[in-house]
This record gives C-alpha cells, structure tokens and sequence, in this order.
C-alpha cells in the first residue's frame, strides 16, 4: 500500500507539472517572431487601382462592362450561400443571360498553350485553319485583351473548402491570335499587340493576391508572351524599330515581381478561413489545437517570404532557402498546440519552391529585357563583350545571361529546378557568333 500511495503521488505530481506547462504554453502562446510574422502577413495588399478579378471570373460570357460588377457580385453572393461540396467549376447567373463563349472542344485545332510547341510554329503547321479558329473566337479574345485596363487582381471568392477556380486557362487565347497575325504578314501588329499583352500580364501577375493566379500570370508572361516575342524578334530585321509599346513590355523587371509576397498574403487569410471552417468541436480538441497560435505559427512558416532574410535574397538574387523550423519537441508552444505546429510544419517548406519561382520569373525578365536591349546596340565586339555592357537593371548579382553551347540562345539558370536547370531564349541569326552560324 505505502508503494502504491508513493505511485499515485507521483503520478499526480506528474499531472501537475504537465497541466503547468500545458498552461503556461496556452497563456505564453506564439513567440514574438511568429507574432511578428503574423503582423507582416496579415497586413492588407496595398493595391491601387482597378481590380481584375469580375473581368476574369466572367471571361467566358460576353458580358457588357457596365454590367460586369452586377453580375460577378450575384456570383459572389450565390456562392456564399450554396451548398458545400459542389463542383468546382466556376457558376455564373450570366450564363442564362449572356451569350457562353467557351471554345468549341471539339475542333481538331488547338491554341497555343503556355507549355507546348512554340506558337509561330503550331500556327505556321496549318495557317489557314489557326487564322479560323482565331475568328471564331473572337469575341473571347477581345476579352482577354480588354484586362488590359486593369491594375491587380485581388480575389472576391467566397471562402469555401470547395471553392471555384476562375477560368485561366482561357487567359492565353491571344497568343495564337498575335501569332496568326504574324504569319499573316502583319508583323509589326502582332509585335505591337504582344508587347501590350506583356505589359499587362506583367503588372497582373505582380499585383496579384493567390498563389495561383500569380503562377498562370507569371507563366503567361515569360513561357508565352515573352517566347512568342522573342521568335518574332528572331524573324524580324534588326533595321526595323519595334512598336513604342515594347518599351514597358520589355522593361527591367521591379521588386515586386520578384516577390510573392502579395500571394502569399491572400493565400495565408484564404487558409486561415478555411481552416476555421474545418475545425471540429470535439471535445478535447482544445488541448492539442489553439487557432491563433496555428496561425502565428503558420503566418512563420508560409511567411518565410516575406521576411527581411527573403528581400535580401532577392536583392542579391541569392537562391533563396527557408530557415528550417526548430524541432518540435525543442518548442515550448508546441506543448498546448501539438496539433498546430504538425500542421504548420507539413505546410512552410511547400511555399519555398513559390519563392525561387519569383527569383526565376525575375531573372527570366531580365533575359527578355536583354534580347530586346541587344537587338538595339551595334554590332560592336563580341557578344559575350556586348552582354557585359548591359544596364544594371538587366543584371544578376549572382547568376548570370550567358550563351548557349550551340551558340544560338541566350539562358540563364534556374533556382527552381522542378521543370528544368535553364531557362533559354533563341537568338537573331545577326546576334550569332559567327562560329555557330558555320556549324
């Protein structure tokens, strides 16, 4: 019996001291760096100007303008009140209204996608039947290209664990359209049209608020305008000045669109929401699972790119890698909020792939930027002497343009290795060597 009560004495004393801890972990709650990190992220994008988002929701009905915000904001509302676990494509009361014009899926023909086959040679395969396809979308086309009076994208969309993804995809339509023109003769048109494009697509994916339509954008931007430009350049003579337009499109790339930091903002608030939505209300729940340590603890992790270690890497253009998270049995707030930090745990190290991407779509910039500049300087010195004397703002701290083996392409290396190690573009037969023409 005396070991007994000895037993049950110590167990109680361990009971108190673990009931101690649980306490003073649930009352001491998150660091001051994850607080810090949630103050970053949960502060508002500072966007300005007109939002995009009504105008893509609604790409596929031809909509009046004056009465795109009506009809999105229906949406919006008809959204918020629908059953959970619907489907996900996008619902519109526009389309018992307005005309559908999704594109017939039936055609043989399709157009040109971000990643595939360049877009001069699919439509040079069969001129006649690209240049039909693109007048039977017409209209949709137009809207597309409409976006380009819009400044951000900022998402409306009702937090739902089901939610609709907006119809992107139809995003790349005028790059078979500007490509017909060009095999059509009108060239410098087509030259025009796609750096206008560029420059929108440039400034939407910039100012962008998820992860996923920053990444149709971004893509947009470089994998199509940007190589649909530079195969115009390669079969446009350097003595032909390009379009006034060219000169935004081609730009040295800003910060902010090498950062995803907006992104990562509204994907943050997006998961936050959804995950109250999820949370159950069993019992015992609350002593593994505290909802505002999780989100300090996450806003740490997803977070990571918005830190100072993060512009620093960007400023430097530095590959970027994420502090790994201290172990969670060395972290006191992990005692009251297990569950939190398991969860904040499996999510941080997906968002540093979203980091490099940034750092490439800069550096992919740049060697557009580069193209265009050298198509512009006389033919004075060798190339590698040229690409030295390039404006800073079309440099890499740390990596840099350089030529292919062949000779015939500029590249420049990728931190995102996921999809490839380069990332390159096609030279002018005027910007190469002369070695590499003979081969």
């Amino acid at each position: 019996m005396r070991w007994l009560k000895r037993l049950g004495l110590g167990l109680l004393v361990v009971v108190l001291v673990l009931a101690a801890l649980w306490t003073w972990s649930r009352l001491n709650g998150p660091t001051p760096e994850q607080r810090a990190a949630l103050a970053v992220l949960e502060a508002p994008n500072a966007f300005e100007g007109r939002n995009a988002f009504d105008a893509v929701w609604l790409l596929r009905y031809d909509v009046p303008e004056a009465e795109i915000a009506s009809v999105a904001d229906a949406d919006m509302a008809a959204l918020s009140s629908a059953p959970a676990l619907r489907s996900l494509e996008p619902q519109s009361i526009a389309n018992m209204r307005y005309a559908d014009l999704q594109p017939d899926r039936s055609t043989p023909l399709t157009h040109c996608q971000i990643a595939g086959e360049p877009c001069l040679a699919l439509v040079r395969s069969d001129t006649d039947g690209y240049a039909a396809l693109v007048e039977a979308n017409r209209k949709l086309i137009a809207r597309v290209e409409a976006l380009a009076q819009y400044d951000h994208l900022a998402s409306r969309l009702p937090v739902r664990v089901d939610g609709p993804i907006p119809p992107f995809s139809l995003l790349a339509w005028p790059l078979t359209a500007h490509a017909v023109a060009f095999t059509q003769g009108d060239r410098l048109a087509a030259v025009d049209a796609t750096c206008r494009a560029l420059s929108t697509t440039r400034r939407l994916g910039a100012n962008s608020d998820l992860l996923i339509s920053r990444v149709h954008f971004t893509r947009l931007v470089t994998e199509g305008y940007g190589r649909l430009l530079a195969d115009m350049l390669v079969e446009l003579p350097a003595d032909i000045a390009l379009p006034d337009s060219c000169a935004a499109a081609v730009s040295a790339p800003t910060e902010i669109e090498a950062s995803v930091c907006p992104a990562l903002r509204g994907e943050f608030a997006l998961g936050q929401r959804v995950a109250q939505q999820m949370a159950s209300d069993e019992v015992g729940e609350w002593l593994v699972f505290d909802q505002h340590g999780y989100a300090a603890m996450a806003a740490d992790r997803v977070g990571q790119g918005c830190t100072d270690a993060a512009a620093e890497a960007l400023r430097l253009d530095r590959r970027f890698v994420s502090e790994d998270a201290r172990p969670f049995f060395s972290r006191f707030e992990c005692i009251a909020n297990s569950a939190g930090c398991i969860l904040s745990d499996i999510a941080g190290p997906a968002y540093d792939g979203y980091v490099r991407a940034g750092q490439d779509h800069y550096a992919r910039l740049q060697l557009v930027g580069t193209l265009a500049w050298l198509r512009a300087q006389p033919a004075e010195g060798a190339l590698s002497e040229r690409l030295a004397r390039r404006p800073d703002g079309l440099r890499s701290a740390a990596r840099d343009i350089t030529v292919s083996a062949d000779g015939r392409a500029l590249q420049i290396a990728q931190y995102d290795t996921r999809q490839q190690e380069n990332w390159s573009l096609p030279l002018p037969a005027y910007l190469v060597e002369s070695t590499a023409a003979a081969d």
